[in-house]
């Protein structure tokens, strides 16, 4: 259990870290260890439910993968997070306009445990994507990563810092590949 990698920035907000648990294939909320370890290293109590944790990740996920696209979202997802949204002690729900925006409405409720913890995640998905950041939301450039994040600043392209490196390295190398290649072949005459 060490020896596992999460995938958390720590300059996002924990709803998008939340969708962040799909990463490179793993599904880093597919136990109930790997759960517990990613709810404490993001500094929350561990899920105790996590397959409703996990279903409500999935949705979350559908729901910044249409928003990225700027797709419609599927009403499902958005249906979903309005339900768990629901069991927060506060919730917003989200409704999809014909006019082909995402606009939040508000609920009150009573909620502990599980259903604020989850209630709280869904209610921080339906204001990031109802209150102005849905446009900044994005998914990392770097042709190996898969990570959502809130771009802040106008030029950033990519979820950290090593993804950039990353990606300027392999386009270093690219260049430096295609320049010998191009130094060594025979001049045509």
């Amino acid at each position: 259990m060490d020896d596992v990698e999460l995938p958390i920035l720590g300059t996002e907000p924990l709803v998008v870290e939340f969708a962040n648990t799909l990463y490179g294939g793993e599904d880093l909320l597919g136990t109930t260890e790997l759960a517990t370890l990613w709810f404490t290293t993001a500094g929350t109590h561990p899920a105790r439910d996590t397959a409703a944790a996990r279903t409500l990740r999935d949705s979350v996920h559908n729901l910044f993968t249409a928003t990225v696209a700027g797709t419609e979202p599927p009403a499902a997802a958005i249906m979903h997070v309005n339900e768990v949204a629901a069991e927060a002690p506060t919730s917003p729900q989200m409704i999809w306009r014909s006019t082909g925006a995402l606009a939040a409405d508000s609920r009150r409720g009573t909620a502990t445990g599980d259903a604020a913890l989850l209630g709280g995640l869904a209610s921080a998905c339906i204001e990031l994507l109802t209150e102005g950041q849905a446009r900044l939301l994005r998914r990392c450039e770097a042709p190996d990563c898969c990570l959502f994040f809130v771009q802040h600043h106008p030029r950033r392209r990519y979820c950290h810092e090593s993804c950039a490196h990353r990606d300027r390295q392999a386009r270093y190398y690219r260049r430096r590949v295609t320049a010998a290649a191009s130094a060594t072949r025979p001049a045509r005459g």
